[in-house]
């Protein structure tokens, strides 16, 4: 008998602990059959529930991903949307088949089988922009099954608002660009969506290295005017500028205009040149959009000695790799600000990821309202700032309900 007893004991001890989750609810006393256990239906899903299908979907300036379960329920996930065909293709043609069959919940074993199975395709682009796409639908299925958010399966949530600034580029596509004006009024549209910090993207780029006709000053001036003294300012000089350039240029740019930060003043992985500039400025230099691995965001952080992170969940392979990145920046002391330049379910992968990374103490990125707005057909809600803040979700997954018809009808 006291043997039966602490067995009941260890049972409900392990019902409770898991009902307080809300992976299970407790059985009522007047269940017919009390041999039918709540654990035994947990169990059917975890360790036991089978990926059936990896499905790709290229849409207009966005590649998305589903995931489904052997038991027909599915996850969802946005992978890096350039070439976004051949991103696609890549989910189709090489992760898929490495995915189905395996377990759901075998987050770590599942990437290191696509990413070094897919490596040689190039782990710096395409085969990691494949893999964010799998690895995140896999997070958000995973969460459904439990019915808990995602940020909870990751470790935990450090903040439950998350502050961001609004980004825009002054380039229109097609070799045309704002003019500072146009600029300026952009900036006061995301001021009144309610961004307290607002980023311009110059558009210079590498194949334009130092420009003499430099949009910098001119474009931030009237960006300063339009938005007043009280708006945090941050410029991104999309790797334009030379070592020397950038530094006479991030110098001004804080003296003369009150920028407050700089992000990639110099080509990507020109790591030498990158240390000489965030080593001569006052202010905080940034980077990271364009590394697409735990190793590269090592060598940025050893070597170019930069004062903030940017990893992008869509580039960096996904969440697991993400979560190992924001263990890095923990090491190194390196505060964390997301490039998301994607209103969707960029933005929820990364809501759950900035909830869950101690690192992610500086404000987020964020298109606004107007960019990619046409995107939001494909999902029945909406992800919202409100005040220059976006609340955590705290529904199972990400968080985001996809309506799959219309993505279905949607491809191109």
């Amino acid at each position: 008998m006291k043997h039966d007893h602490a067995i009941r004991r260890r049972s409900f001890l392990k019902t409770a602990s898991l009902a307080a989750f809300g992976a299970i609810s407790l059985p009522d006393k007047g269940r017919a059959d009390p041999s039918i256990s709540p654990l035994r239906d947990l169990a059917k899903d975890v360790g036991r529930l089978k990926i059936k299908e990896v499905k790709a979907f290229p849409l207009r300036r966005a590649v998305f991903v589903r995931v489904k379960a052997e038991d027909g329920r599915t996850g969802w996930g946005e992978g890096g949307h350039s070439g976004g065909h051949l991103v696609a293709e890549t989910v189709k043609r090489e992760l898929a088949t490495i995915a189905e069959g395996r377990d759901v919940f075998d987050a770590d074993p599942v990437w290191s089988a696509m990413y070094f199975e897919a490596d040689e395709l190039g782990p710096s682009g395409l085969a990691a922009q494949a893999i964010a796409g799998v690895d995140c639908a896999l997070w958000d299925l995973r969460g459904k099954v439990l019915g808990l958010p995602v940020w909870r399966l990751l470790g935990g949530k450090y903040r439950r608002q998350i502050p961001l600034y609004g980004s825009f580029s002054r380039d229109k596509g097609n070799g045309q660009f704002m003019t500072p004006a146009e600029c300026a009024a952009r900036a006061n549209s995301l001021v009144e969506e309610g961004f307290r910090a607002i980023k311009v993207r110059l558009a210079i780029r590498e194949e334009n290295l130092d420009p003499a006709d430099d949009p910098a000053f001119p474009v931030v001036r009237e960006i300063r005017r339009a938005v007043g003294d009280t708006i945090e300012l941050y410029v991104d000089a999309n790797n334009g500028y030379s070592a020397k350039r950038a530094i006479t240029v991030g110098k001004r740019l804080a003296e003369s205009f009150g920028v407050a930060l700089f992000e990639e003043p110099v080509a990507a992985f020109q790591y030498a040149s990158l240390a000489r500039v965030s080593q001569s400025l006052s202010i905080p230099v940034s980077a990271g959009e364009h590394e697409y691995t735990k190793w590269q965001m090592r060598d940025l952080i050893l070597h170019g000695k930069i004062d903030v992170l940017n990893p992008d969940v869509s580039k960096l392979a996904g969440l697991t790799e993400a979560m190992k990145v924001s263990t890095l920046a923990d090491v190194f002391d390196v505060p964390i600000s997301v490039h998301n330049a994607r209103p969707t379910l960029l933005t929820a992968a990364h809501l759950h990821f900035v909830a869950a990374s101690r690192m992610a103490t500086r404000t987020q990125e964020h298109p606004g309202s107007q960019r990619l707005a046409d995107l939001w057909q494909f999902f029945h809600n909406k992800l919202v700032p409100k005040d220059g803040m976006l609340e955590v979700p705290d529904e199972p997954g990400f968080g985001l309900h996809v309506n799959e018809q219309a993505v279905e009808k949607g491809v191109q």
